[in-house]
Formats: structure tokens, sequence, C-alpha cells
């Protein structure tokens, strides 16, 4: 018996991620020409599964067909995590702004060193430098005095004072030329380590100025938090659909399989695809971070049909076609996903300005151009679902607690690889 009701459970669960796609505001797009190729099925399929912290879009609502029937009861209103969400991006950036402080202290204190050793060797040089120079005016002086030489004389001097006299003067030369080379390669020193010291000085000025921009950063990022912890949803405080994505890759993929998501569909691996999120979101600068949470709701944690038409984003969904536009690749459709995010974000898109080429739409005719500059404003719009805003910023909070925990472990460093010792 236990088995027949988990049986039917699952099946359950899969007609219910089958269908919850919304009635999308992407009703706009143009289907794409090419279809995408068919993704073969397991020879012995696996129902998805899904944590219950993942929320996923409610289709609409069908009305009955009897009268008298009473309407179908709304979904509760779920709670909107939008000021946890700016707590937790906030806290994010301040682990950030402390490790590039971090960074920015090391550097100085390295070229720090650097200038007092390149000062270190310019004083020596010089001190070096002015010995040459003493020892030539010295050289100088004593082949003056000691020579005999008097340039004024008319006496000449007779055979038996003449080889010491020449001797002496073709010494105090040699002296004088060695003392000379000796100046000149100490005065080469001292130019070669005076440009170090200028070098040296501009880096440690240079590294000062990084660790100010580091501690104003550190400055600011706390006042974030501060200010973030105020926040309550009197109004919309969800994130802007545009601006930089917070987590990595690896974080989303991190995230993904530390919930235990069963029955995965999606056409190339999971690291590929968070990718593809993070890359196109940059390119049209939509936060693609987000935009995975967006379509890990839309279809539940990429498991429903919708991923095998690689449609992440419900765009086209509508009661009769669950599945909305296929699209040629995963690529071709995080593509789409993240222009038509631009498009819904940004009034002053064109087709023009679109980082790639367009997929499926052309912003210049889409109606809902500029609609939603922040995520909670897709509610309604993107889709019908009236907690679809809400459910995306908890499956991103889910993510950024994830993250925030992760970054903050202490890292085990790798074991050594040892490599094996050949016999004797």
């Amino acid at each position: 018996m236990v088995t027949v009701v988990k049986r039917v459970v699952a099946a359950a669960i899969a007609v219910v991620l089958a269908v919850a796609v919304p009635a999308s505001g992407a009703l706009a797009q143009t289907v794409p020409s090419v279809p995408s190729p068919s993704v073969p099925s397991p020879s012995v399929p696996t129902p998805p599964s899904l944590p219950p912290g993942i929320p996923t879009v409610t289709p609409p609502t069908i009305p009955s067909t009897d009268p008298e029937a009473p309407p179908a009861p709304p979904e509760p209103t779920i709670d909107d995590p939008s000021p946890a969400v700016a707590v937790a991006i906030g806290q994010l950036r301040l682990l950030d702004a402390q490790r590039l402080l971090e960074k920015a202290q090391a550097v100085l204190a390295a070229v720090l060193l650097d200038e007092a050793r390149a000062r270190v060797a310019r004083d020596a040089a010089q001190a070096d430098r002015n010995d040459k120079r003493q020892m030539l005016t010295d050289a100088v002086t004593n082949a003056y005095v000691r020579g005999g030489i008097d340039s004024s004389t008319t006496i000449a001097p007779t055979a038996s004072e003449y080889v010491p006299i020449e001797s002496a003067r073709l010494l105090a030369g040699n002296a004088i030329e060695r003392d000379q080379r000796l100046l000149r390669e100490a005065e080469d020193r001292l130019r070669a380590t005076e440009r170090s010291l200028v070098a040296a000085t501009a880096r440690a000025s240079q590294a000062k100025a990084a660790r100010d921009a580091a501690q104003q950063a550190l400055d600011d990022a706390t006042k974030a938090v501060s200010d973030a912890r105020k926040l309550t949803n009197a109004k919309d405080v969800s994130p802007t659909v545009m601006g930089d994505a917070v987590l990595t890759a690896d974080e989303l993929v991190g995230w993904y399989k530390s919930k235990g998501v069963v029955g995965y569909a999606g056409g190339v691996d999971l690291p590929t695809l968070a990718g593809f999120y993070l890359e196109e979101g940059k390119a049209e600068h939509i936060r693609g971070d987000v935009a995975w949470a967006q379509s890990v709701v839309e279809t539940g944690a990429f498991t429903s049909p919708l991923t095998t038409h690689n449609n992440f984003a419900g765009i086209g969904a509508c009661d009769s076609c669950p599945t909305g536009f296929d699209f040629a690749t995963p690529l071709a459709g995080v593509r789409a996903q993240a222009q038509l995010l631009h498009a819904y974000a940004d009034n002053a898109l064109r087709i023009a300005t679109l980082a790639n080429p367009a997929v499926g739409s052309n912003p210049d005719r889409l109606s809902v151009r500029g609609c939603c500059p922040t995520w909670n404003k897709l509610t309604g719009t993107w889709a019908t679902d009236p907690n679809y805003g809400p459910k995306l910023m908890t499956v991103y909070l889910s993510m950024l607690q994830f993250a925030l925990v992760d970054r903050t472990r202490p890292k085990i460093p790798a074991a050594p690889v040892l490599s094996a010792r050949a016999g004797p």
C-alpha cells in the first residue's frame, strides 16, 4: 500500500511540474525559426523530485464550467523576503570588501618594504659615489703636491731628476684615470638606484591609493548592510533586474546540488548551464544569478518539460501551450531569457543595442519594454502568479545564504599528490 501511494504521489508531482508554467507576459515574443532537437528519454524515467523549499510557478486557475461551483480560492500570499535578500547581498559584498582590503594591505606592506630596500640601496650608492669623488679629488691633489710639477718653472730638470719626475707623473696619471673610472661607475650605480627608488615610490603611492579605496569600499559595504537591515516591504525593495551578479557559477551549481533535486533535464551539464547564465547576464547587464533563480521557479529546478525545450523562463507559455516556445540550444534559451529581461527592465533598449543578435523577440516592438525595473515588478507581467516575485526572491535568498556559509567556511587545502616512486 505504501508503495502504491508513493507511486501515485510521484506521478502527481510529475503532472504538476508539467503544467507549472505561467501565462507569460513574454507572449510578445516571436517564435524562433529553428526548433530544438528532441531529447531522448531514459529507459526508466525517474520522477522529478524537489525539496519543499523550492517554490514553482502556480499555473493559472481554469474556471469551472459549473455555474453553481464556488470560485477557486486564491493562492495564499507568501512573505516577500526582499529585505532579507538586500541584507544577504550586502553581507556578501562586505565579505568581498574585507578580502579586497586584506589583499590591498598585504600588497602595500610588500611594496613599502621594496621602497625601503630601494632607499637603502640608493643611500649606499650615494655614499659610494661621494667616496669615489673624494678619492679622485685626493688623487689630483696628490699628483700636484707630490709630483713636484710646477708648470711655471723655467728650470729644466737634470738627467738624474728627470726619470723620477716622469715616473711620478705616470703613476699619478694612472691613479687619476682609475679614480675617474671608479667615479663614473659609482655615478651609474647611483642613477640606477635612484630610478629604482622612483619606481618603488610610485608603486607605493599606487598601493596606498588602492588600500584607501579598499578601505572606502569596506566602509560603504558596512553602511549598506546597516541600511539594508532597516528595509521593510512598505515599498518594493527587490533587486533591480539590471546589474551585476553576486554569485559565481560554482556557487549556483553548489546550491543546486545541495538541494538534492532529482530529474535535471538540461541539455548541457549543470556547470555549463550556470556559466551561460552569468555570461549572458553580463552581456545584457542583467543579474544572471537572479535569472538562474527565476528559471528554477519556472522549470521546477530544470526538471519540467520546459527544460527539454530549452525554454527556461516560460517564454510564450499559456494555458494551451504549457511548454511555450522551442529554442534550438540551451545557450539560445538562456540568451532569449536574458534579452527579454533586459527589454522588460530598460525602456531605452533597442534591437541594435543588444549584445548579441536577437533570439526570438524584437525589443523594438515590445509593448512591455521598460515595465519592470525590479524583479518584483515581473509579478503579473512576466507571469500571472500573484506570488511570482516573492517566489523568485525566496529561491534567490536561499542561494545567497548558501554562498554566505560557503565563503565563510574554512577552506581545507587539497592533499598533495604523491607520485609513485620507482623501485630501487
